[in-house]
């Protein structure tokens, strides 16, 4: 069958705690069964998912985890009936954990159905076995972490399952921390303090940017992983592929193969359109500020670039600025804090802005505006604008905080490496001359 039901892909053999149980017995359970998450089971009927990184964050702020789930929280599971087609219920999966309950008419638990059971009713044939990695990498931020770097500070970055940090000495990378390692370390009691060198996995697999994409589907079949790390010839690491990515190009394709049928098909073919443009969307944008992403950004800096090659008098900018003494957000008030004015910024800024300018997440409290149609006295004033916005306001127990802007102007036939280049030493001479302030 081309669109399986829900209830065929579902994992039935389901390991679950209830809310009111502790959550040590969570943490225990899912140590011993090799698990990244466990079902909780609701008083009112209702299912929930604990994740690793939901330990992780637990373990990290509180002394000691024999405290009922209930009392910390979880994710709600959305809940599909049997007989669902997966084509009716794939907006089920766009949370950041890919889970969700299948359940039989009485609201019992039937089974679990994840990104990892999606992936693996997929025939390789439908999705372009000759289609190259290459053509559907999404730049997702690689996280890196020194081999000496302290177990403490390497697990936060494990936000969501899909997660992994990267483990790096003298500029090799030598291993890999994931979810399912973060699970084994909790349960081992192991001190926050060791470093991470001892506790990775090594080595560190990786695939060529040039395998297909039915390869690296049985690449992540064979190897239960949940994210593929991609390099180029010469080994240098270009980007990750997770479960979603390739599940978006497969439904994008099978878009595709139904347009030979349009007329029979034609409300399937809207479906899997829309959720293709869905699934487009949350590649080219940032998960917690709503910013665009990276790749987003060096999309439309590459248009614009073209754009001015064509119409040499039209210039265009970009600015690089940086929240000031970040980091002491963070270690005053704590991450979800810093969180709050990451997201709070992007809003203010992008307030500040034309409907024709692009706000990315650069990296970090690091973003980036494109500015088309605007040259350097233009880029000041408009940095000016946004510094001294950001000054004015109030960022709720995090107080006042300021940014240090760098700009720069485009010059015609230059790469788009080298304007970054220049707004990024901007950037740092407004760090060294005194913060809160526009270089260029």
């Amino acid at each position: 069958m081309l669109f399986p039901q829900i209830d065929e892909l579902a994992t039935t053999g389901i390991v679950s705690v209830r809310e009111d149980a502790p959550v040590s017995a969570a943490l225990k359970q899912m140590a011993r069964c090799k698990l990244r998450t466990i079902v909780v089971e609701e008083a009112s009927g209702g299912f929930g998912l604990l994740t690793a990184p939901d330990l992780v964050r637990l373990r990290l702020a509180l002394p000691s985890l024999d405290i009922a789930i209930q009392d910390v929280g979880y994710h709600r599971l959305s809940c599909i009936a049997k007989g669902k087609n997966i084509l009716d219920v794939l907006d089920a999966f766009e949370n950041s954990h890919g889970y969700a309950a299948v359940v039989d008419g009485s609201g019992g638990l039937y089974g679990i159905v994840s990104n990892t059971d999606i992936l693996s009713s997929l025939d390789p044939q439908l999705i372009l076995q000759r289609q190259c990695l290459r053509d559907l990498l999404r730049r997702h931020e690689i996280k890196q972490a020194r081999h000496d770097a302290p177990l403490g500070e390497v697990l936060p970055n494990l936000v969501e399952l899909d997660d992994a940090v990267i483990v790096v000495k003298s500029g090799k990378r030598v291993g890999i921390v994931t979810t399912y390692d973060a699970i084994r370390l909790l349960q081992n009691e192991v001190p926050l303090n060791e470093p991470v060198a001892r506790h990775m996995s090594a080595p560190l697999h990786t695939v060529s940017i040039d395998l297909t994409v039915g390869e690296a589907l049985e690449t992540l079949r064979q190897r239960h992983f949940k994210r593929l790390v991609v390099e180029e010839p010469g080994g240098n690491v270009v980007g990750i592929v997770t479960q979603k990515d390739l599940i978006g190009v497969a439904y994008s394709r099978w878009a595709d193969l139904m347009r030979h049928h349009e007329q029979e098909l034609r409300e399937i073919i809207g479906m899997l359109e829309s959720k293709a443009a869905r699934l487009e969307q949350i590649a080219a944008t940032d998960p917690l500020t709503g910013a665009a992403n990276r790749f987003r950004f060096e999309e439309r800096l590459l248009a614009q670039q073209q754009r001015h090659d064509s119409a040499p008098l039209t210039p265009f900018s970009v600015l690089l600025f940086d929240i000031d003494r970040f980091k002491e957000v963070n270690d005053t008030w704590g991450h979800s804090q810093g969180d709050i004015v990451l997201k709070a910024v992007v809003q203010l800024v992008q307030s500040q802005l034309r409907n024709i300018d692009t706000l990315a997440r650069w990296g970090g409290e690091e973003f980036a505006v494109l500015l088309p149609q605007t040259g350097a006295v233009g880029a000041r004033v408009v940095a000016e604008k946004i510094r001294h916005t950001l000054e004015q306001a109030m960022f709720g127990r995090a107080g006042q905080v300021t940014a240090s802007f760098g700009m720069a102007v485009y010059q015609g036939g230059e790469l788009a490496a080298a304007l970054l280049g220049r707004a990024d030493d901007a950037l740092y001479r407004a760090k060294r001359n005194g913060r809160n302030r526009v270089e260029g």
